[in-house]
């Protein structure tokens, strides 16, 4: 397997879990030369000629604008024009749950989270098996990230180990939901 994951894993995030769990794997984040909002044709450029040399693609960090959704896209893209037999991973949030009449979701910055994290699972479960490529969209909630109030949220090292199970598993595993 080889694995791009985005993230910075010098930042207590998935990535900084994905890489204790895969040690050779390969991060995408603007610390490793990717600029993943693609506000230059030149950073979208540099991203679709080296997804092609990986077959797995972890799709952790969330990019304001759409950016996650975007990565899947130029993923899939790239991996089918190739004929790239690959898994691509997206991680979501318990947000994607809340309804646009919840009162919990807001019209700013939180709303708009929510709804891009839906478009993300849904793109996901679209796309899923289609031209030899699987995806997976975990909905992960609560992460505990090290930040003061995040102590009992869902230790990042269990969604590593669930990307591990996923990536081994001989079935399709489109949607899985993760809380603490």
């Amino acid at each position: 397997m080889n694995i791009l994951c985005s993230g910075n894993p010098n930042h207590t995030t998935v990535a900084s879990a994905v890489q204790k769990r895969f040690p050779n794997a390969d991060f995408a984040s603007r610390a490793t030369g990717y600029d993943l909002r693609f506000w230059d044709p030149g950073s979208e450029t540099h991203f679709r000629k080296n997804i092609i040399r990986y077959n797995v693609f972890i799709n952790s960090s969330f990019i304001c604008g759409g950016g996650q959704l975007q990565l899947l896209e130029a993923t899939f893209e790239e991996w089918s024009d190739h004929q790239i037999s690959g898994h691509i991973i997206n991680i979501g949030s318990t947000s994607e749950l809340m309804g646009v009449d919840d009162q919990r979701v807001d019209v700013g910055v939180f709303g708009k989270y929510s709804i891009q994290k839906r478009a993300l699972k849904d793109r996901s479960l679209q796309l899923n098996n289609k031209n030899h490529i699987k995806t997976t969209h975990i909905i992960a909630g609560g992460l505990n990230d090290g930040k003061p109030g995040n102590e009992n949220g869902l230790d990042l090292r269990h969604i590593a180990d669930t990307i591990n199970w996923v990536l081994h598993h001989s079935c399709q595993i489109p949607l899985l939901q993760l809380q603490a």
